[in-house]
């Protein structure tokens, strides 16, 4: 049996964490797996109630960041804790807005490994809004040119958005710039970020996901780091977990202009990152 420790990034949103960690919890059946749920900067409080739920269970660990850290940075908290101590085959970074009903998920995690030896990899996952599989996109950058036309499309959006006019330019920027979820068939992929599988040779060489970003351009990160490093990314299709997709953020910002601003002000510094590692000597 592989020692498994799945991390949950937990911010604010109490219900969705309860229901994550409940999922995951036949899991705790198998010897070896563990639960890292990381409280990403919350109101003091907030899991108080469930952390006195779990605990007697020496399976389920709590940590804490006193601010919100970010996507990366708050994953990587229980990334590094699972590495020192925990010593996993395998770390699964998994939002807390996910849903685990596949009772079979580890044996075909394992099963996939033994087949393809893969650094990351990423299952199906629905989304519980549309049915729709969100797993795995196209490459989304191609060169540098294709970053910097997207960090230009975000600073227009950014800047129009203070007029609420942003919504009607996204399909004008849309027809000169790649998006994800075209049907374009390649085996260039890279994986969405709601669940993301590192194996023991990734752990081996990183402590986590690149942390300089706040939130998004995290999985375009991860995709040109693993290219760059002939390692292997891979999505699983015989995995399958479900999403509910955007609970936090519409939680703290809603889902009208303040909300775009902060997807448009995040991406732009994702791309600032990518666009600054593209240049970067091997």
């Amino acid at each position: 049996m592989n020692r498994i420790t799945f991390v949950i990034l937990h911010y604010e949103t109490i219900n969705d964490t309860e229901q994550c960690l409940k999922s995951l919890e036949k899991f705790l059946t198998n010897k070896g797996v563990s639960i890292i749920v990381v409280d990403n900067g919350s109101n003091k409080g907030k899991l108080n109630n469930l952390k006195e739920r779990y605990k007697d269970s020496e399976s389920i660990i709590f940590l804490r960041s006193e601010s919100n850290l970010g996507f990366a940075k708050g994953n990587n908290i229980g990334f590094k804790y699972a590495k020192n101590y925990l010593n996993p085959d395998f770390i699964i970074l998994t939002n807390s807005d996910t849903v685990y009903e596949q009772d079979n998920f580890i044996e075909i995690l394992e099963n996939s490994y033994q087949t393809n030896k893969f650094d990351v990899a990423g299952p199906k996952i629905i989304s519980m809004a549309d049915g729709k599989n969100q797993n795995p996109v196209i490459k989304i950058y191609n060169s540098k040119e294709d970053v910097e036309k997207r960090l230009l499309k975000f600073k227009i959006l950014m800047m129009f958005s203070y007029l609420n006019c942003d919504t009607k330019l996204k399909n004008y920027f849309s027809k000169g710039i790649t998006e994800v979820g075209t049907d374009e068939e390649t085996d260039d992929i890279q994986l969405h970020g709601a669940c993301l599988i590192f194996s023991k040779k990734y752990i081996d060489k990183y402590n986590g996901l690149y942390d300089k970003t706040f939130m998004y351009g995290e999985e375009s990160i991860l995709k040109h780091i693993v290219d760059k490093n002939n390692m292997s990314m891979i999505y699983i299709d015989e995995l399958m977990i479900y999403h509910k997709e955007g609970s936090a953020t519409n939680s703290i910002y809603g889902k009208g202009v303040r909300k775009r601003q902060f997807y448009y002000k995040w991406n732009i510094e994702g791309c600032y990152h990518l666009k600054k590692l593209m240049e970067e000597k091997k």
